[in-house]
């Protein structure tokens, strides 16, 4: 072959040829097979041509790359920003994820060391949480995790330029600083994610991003969440386990798990308008 290393291609001896040189085989033939052989190793534009080596590109950007859609294809930049994976991914190095992971279906971690979960004060908490979210509150120095619940039936939804009083048909059970999510008002106004301030019982207020046309002529409803101490049992310093704690202020509903007794260290206060159901034949023991 006549390319050099750098894939730069020189005719063979006896080329260029000068003026009034005979045609002769001996040196025409040589020159025919030399070009014809050089011209093989060259890619066909109609991609015919299989590659026999690495495709140095020198810095430059293959574009215009289709989709890849089966195995052996090559990605394109969109595939690869945002890449869907159809099968098993195997990661022997460390994977490092900016921005949030979304997966579809079930993780199974098989190594035998450990997962570190996320780790912040209370005040890092999320803005917009949604149940199944686990943490570590460094505030509270435990494991915590959200659960969203229900709000009472909305009876009505007045406002104040863009104060708005929310009323339930029956005891909210809710706390001043609580977050609800409300959703399929009329207007849209009094839909979206509140702190709440509780007024009453059945009432509290939260502050809107506009003023609405009017009061509310469709109540729609609303969820809120609490974050609440993952495990249990007993804990102490030094790996002791002496001391199990629980809480001392009720601030929702709750009714005792079916055919479960339960039993807490007082005092326990109950906010106002909220409910704590026992059962017939369980019961509530406040040592």
């Amino acid at each position: 072959m006549s390319r050099n290393g750098s894939g730069t291609y020189t005719l063979p001896a006896g080329n260029p040829v000068v003026s009034g040189t005979v045609i002769a085989t001996t040196w025409a033939n040589n020159t025919m097979n030399d070009l014809a052989s050089a011209m093989t190793d060259s890619v066909a534009a109609d991609g015919q041509t299989p590659m026999t080596g690495p495709l140095n590109m020198n810095s430059n950007k293959v574009t215009n790359l289709a989709t890849g859609t089966i195995s052996g294809d090559g990605i394109n930049f969109t595939q690869f920003n945002t890449p869907t994976f159809g099968g098993a991914v195997v990661c022997s190095s460390t994977l490092a994820v900016v921005g949030a992971t979304v997966l579809s279906s079930d993780a199974t971690m098989s190594g035998t060391g450990q997962l570190k979960i996320p780790n912040g004060t209370t005040g890092q908490r999320s803005a917009t949480p949604v149940s199944g979210m686990i943490r570590f509150n460094s505030t509270l120095n435990s494991y915590e995790g959200y659960t969203s619940y229900t709000g009472a039936t909305i009876s009505t939804i007045t406002f104040v330029t863009t104060t708005a009083t929310l009323t339930t048909a029956t005891a909210h059970g809710l706390n001043t600083g609580n977050t609800v999510f409300i959703t399929g008002t009329t207007p849209a106004a009094y839909s979206g994610t509140f702190v709440i301030t509780v007024t009453g019982t059945t009432t509290f207020t939260y502050t809107m991003l506009s003023t609405p046309s009017g009061n509310a002529t469709v109540m729609g409803s609303y969820v809120y969440g609490n974050w609440a101490q993952i495990g249990g049992g007993a804990t102490g310093a030094g790996g002791d386990q002496i001391f199990v704690e629980n809480g001392v202020t009720v601030t929702a509903n709750y009714t005792l798990s079916t055919n479960k007794n339960a039993m807490s260290v007082g005092p326990i206060t109950i906010n106002s308008g909220v409910t704590v159901t026992v059962p017939s034949g369980q019961r509530w023991v406040v040592l």
